[in-house]
Parts: C-alpha cells; sequence; structure tokens
C-alpha cells in the first residue's frame, strides 16, 4: 500500500463512512415519514443524488477498494465525506 491510499484506506475513515452512510440512510427513511407530509419536487430531484453519495459511503465503509483510478476517486473520502453532508443538508432544507 502506497503512502496516498493509506489516509483513505484506514480504519477510523471506513468506519466513519459506514456510520456517515448509516446515518443519513436512517434519516432518509424516517424524516419524511415524521413529517407526514410528500416529497416537494425540489426534494425529490435531490435524493439520486443523495442516494447515491450513501451508497458511495457504504462501498468506502466495508472496505471495497475498486480498480479504477476514476473509480477510487469518486469513493474518496476528501469527496464523499463533504458531498454526502452537503446534499444531506440541501435535502433537509427542501424538506422544511
Amino acid at each position: 500500500m502506497d503512502a496516498a491510499a493509506a489516509p483513505a484506506g484506514a480504519g477510523w475513515a471506513r468506519a466513519l463512512s459506514l456510520l456517515l452512510a448509516a446515518a443519513l440512510s436512517l434519516a432518509l427513511l424516517f424524516l419524511p415519514a415524521m413529517r407526514g407530509a410528500g416529497l416537494s419536487p425540489g426534494a425529490h430531484g435531490l435524493l439520486t443524488p443523495l442516494v447515491m453519495a450513501i451508497c458511495a459511503g457504504f462501498v468506502h465503509g466495508v472496505g471495497f477498494r475498486p480498480r479504477r483510478a476514476w473509480a477510487r476517486a469518486l469513493v474518496h473520502p476528501a469527496l464523499l465525506w463533504p458531498s454526502m453532508l452537503g446534499l444531506a443538508a440541501l435535502w433537509t432544507r427542501s424538506l422544511l
């Protein structure tokens, strides 16, 4: 393993990705149900990229390393964590 790949593959980084993805999955499951209302068009449009980011979080969290460099870049924590948090914040704001 080279030095550049070590932080992204560190156990704490994978655990954080897994916890963040699990928390966002549960929020996605329960938040609209707790509100008792349907999704607005804005909230619905954000679901696809949010679910894709959550899936990438699970991929990184379980330790899978894609072979292709571009795919490894998509599940790298430097891109993954801000995108998950940013999309979740946008989605939550669109529910209000």
